[in-house]
C-alpha cells in the first residue's frame, strides 16, 4: 500500500481500536471521543498532506520493495542529501503545526528506518533473528504507512530503588516467561503520547534502570494486542460550550498522553528486538545505535518552527498594545530570534558536520544535536516566559468567549474598551486567546512541561554532556593546557 491518506488511517484505527479508559470508561471509538477526535482529526489532515500536489514530491519517495510512493521519514538516509531531504519534509510537516503536536506520523517512522539501518551491528550482532526482526518491521511499517508511537519511560514509584528491589519488581516492564511463540510481559510505562490512537507502539528501557537481565528489553506490538491497556490523562480540549475562538491552540493541537499498562502481554519472537542484554540499553540512546542523535535533532526541528511561531506572536502582542518601540521589549523579542535562529543553526551544523557510519547510515552530528535540543529545555519555558512578561494582564483580561461580542449590549464596551492600538476589539481578543492558549492554558502548561522533562531532568542531561562528550572535552582540556604549558616558570 502507498503512502495513505487521512481517511485511510481513520479506518485502520476504527477496526484496531486499542483498549483505552477515559474517566474510568473504556473508550469504544477513539475516532469521535471527545478526548481524542481532535487529535485524530489533526493527524488525518497530517497523511492527507502527502497527496498535496503542492507536497506530495517533497514527503514521499519510491519504495524500494514496490516503487510505490511512501513516507519520507521511512526513508534511511545513506548521505548527506539524504539527510537533507528528510530535514525539508519535517520542516514542511511542523510548520503546518506551528511546531506543536510533537507526536505527528513522522517521529516514529525515523526510528523504525534507523533501527533497520543497525540491523547487524547492533540489533542482530550476536543474534541474527533480531536484525532481521527490525529489518521486516521497518519494512511493514513502511509498506503499510503505520501510526507509531513508543513507550520508554518507567513509573516514578520509588526512583531511590532499582526496578528489582520494588514490592512489585514488575512495575518496569520486565519479561515474565519465555516460550516457543515469544515473551510475557508485564508492567508499564508513562506519558506515551500519542498511545490511544496509535497502531503500533515501540517499547524499550530509556536508560539502564536496573542491571537485571529481565528488564533489558526492546520490542514492538500493535496496540490493540491482548493485554495491553492505555490510562489516558485528562483531556485539554476546549471546555464545553467553548470553540477555536478561545481555544485556538487546544482545538487543533491536543495530543493525548496515556500510561501503559502490559498486562501479562505476549510479544511474539518476530516481534522483539532486544532480549535480556542490560548491556545494549545504554547503547540504544547514546552509542551504538545513538537514538539521542537522531530524536534531538528532530527536537530541533520542532523547536525551530515553535520558536517562530512564538517569536512572530511576541512581535504582535508588542504592537498590539504599543510597545514594540520600547527598549525592554525589543531586547526580548531579540532574545527570542536568538534562540530562533541558534536552533535553526544547530540542525543545520547537525547535518553539515554530520557522520557516514561503516554500516551506510550518515547520522547527523551527535554532540550538535544534543547540545541544539538541550539547550531548548531552558530555552523553550523562557520564551513562554517571555510572551507572558509582554502580554502580562491582557493575558487574563479577556471577555468570557466570542458569545460576548453578540450581546448587543456588550458590543459597545467591548469595541471601545478591547481594541488595540491598531486592532480592533475581535481581533485583539483573538491574539490574546491565542497567547493565553499557547503558553498559558492547560494545553500551553503541558507544552512547556513536555519541553522541560520530555528528554530527562535538564539537570541531569545537561550534566551528561560533561560524560558523555569527554573526547571534546579533553579536546578543550589540551587547548587551555597548551597556552598554560607555553607560559614560563619563573
Amino acid at each position: 500500500m502507498p503512502a495513505r491518506r487521512g481517511e485511510d488511517y481513520l479506518r485502520s484505527i476504527r477496526e484496531r481500536q486499542p483498549v483505552v479508559y477515559y474517566q474510568g470508561e473504556r473508550v469504544s471509538d477513539v475516532t469521535s471521543h471527545k478526548a481524542f477526535c481532535t487529535a485524530v482529526s489533526t493527524l488525518a489532515r497530517m497523511y492527507d498532506l502527502q497527496w498535496d500536489p503542492r507536497y506530495h514530491e517533497r514527503l514521499t519517495f519510491r519504495s524500494p520493495d514496490t516503487g510505490e510512493p511512501v513516507g519520507i521519514t521511512y526513508m534511511i538516509p545513506r548521505s548527506k542529501e539524504d539527510l537533507a531531504r528528510i530535514r525539508r519534509a519535517l520542516m514542511l510537516i511542523y510548520e503546518h503545526l506551528f511546531g506543536f503536536f510533537g507526536r505527528c506520523y513522522d517521529y516514529l517512522n525515523m526510528w523504525t528506518a534507523i533501527f533497520a539501518a543497525h540491523a547487524w551491528d547492533f540489533f542482530g550482532e550476536q543474534e541474527p533473528r533480531f536484525g532481521e526482526n527490525v529489518v521486516k518491521y521497518h519494512r511493514r511499517c513502511r509498506e503499510q504507512d503505520l501510526f507509531l508511537t513508543h513507550a520508554i519511560v518507567a513509573p516514578s514509584v520509588d526512583r531511590s530503588k532499582l526496578a528489582s528491589e520494588l514490592r512489585d519488581p514488575f512495575v518496569q516492564v520486565g519479561c515474565v516467561e519465555e516460550g516457543p511463540e515469544g515473551i510475557v510481559v508485564r508492567g508499564a510505562a508513562m506519558v506515551s503520547t500519542a498511545a490511544p490512537y496509535a497502531e503500533e507502539l515501540i517499547y524499550f528501557p530509556n536508560m539502564l534502570r536496573d542491571p537485571d537481565p529481565r528488564y533489558a528489553l526492546a520490542f514492538a506490538c500493535p496496540t490493540n494486542l491482548r493485554g495491553i491497556k492505555f490510562i489516558a490523562r485528562r483531556a485539554f480540549t476546549p471546555r464545553e460550550g467553548f470553540t477555536e475562538f478561545e481555544y485556538p491552540i487546544s482545538s487543533r493541537y491536543e495530543e493525548s498522553d496515556a500510561f501503559v499498562i502490559f498486562d501479562d502481554a505476549l510479544i511474539p519472537w518476530e516481534n522483539v528486538f532486544l532480549y535480556r542484554r542490560p548491556d545494549k540499553i545504554p547503547k540504544l540512546m547514546w552509542g551504538g545505535v545513538y537514538m539521542k542523535a537522531w530524536f534531538n535533532y528532530h527536537f530541533c526541528i520542532q523547536y525551530y518552527a515553535r520558536l517562530k511561531f512564538l517569536t512572530g506572536l511576541a512581535a504582535l502582542i508588542a504592537k498590539a498594545v504599543g510597545i514594540d518601540k520600547f527598549i525592554n521589549v525589543q531586547e526580548k523579542i531579540g532574545e527570542l530570534l536568538i534562540y530562533l535562529n541558534l536552533t535553526e543553526a544547530s540542525v543545520v551544523a547537525a547535518e553539515e558536520l554530520g557522520e557516514q557510519l561503516p554500516n551506510g547510515l550518515f547520522r547527523p552530528n551527535p554532540q550538535i544535536s544534543v547540545s541544539g535540543s538541550h539547550f531548548n529545555m531552558k530555552a523553550m519555558p523562557r520564551a513562554f516566559e517571555i510572551i507572558k512578561l509582554l502580554a502580562a494582564g491582557s493575558l487574563i483580561a479577556l471577555p468570557s468567549s466570542a458569545k460576548d461580542f453578540k450581546n448587543p449590549e456588550l458590543r459597545p464596551y467591548l469595541e471601545k474598551y478591547f481594541a488595540g492600538s491598531a486592532l480592533s476589539a475581535v481581533e485583539r481578543v483573538k491574539l490574546f486567546n491565542l497567547a493565553w492558549d499557547a503558553v498559558a492554558s492547560e494545553l500551553g502548561q503541558r507544552y512547556e512541561l513536555y519541553d522541560r522533562f520530555s528528554r530527562g531532568d535538564p539537570t541531569i542531561m545537561w550534566a551528561k554532556m560533561y560524560e558523555q562528550f569527554d573526547e571534546q572535552r579533553e579536546e578543550c582540556i589540551r587547548l587551555a593546557k597548551s597556552f598554560l604549558d607555553a607560559i614560563p616558570n619563573p
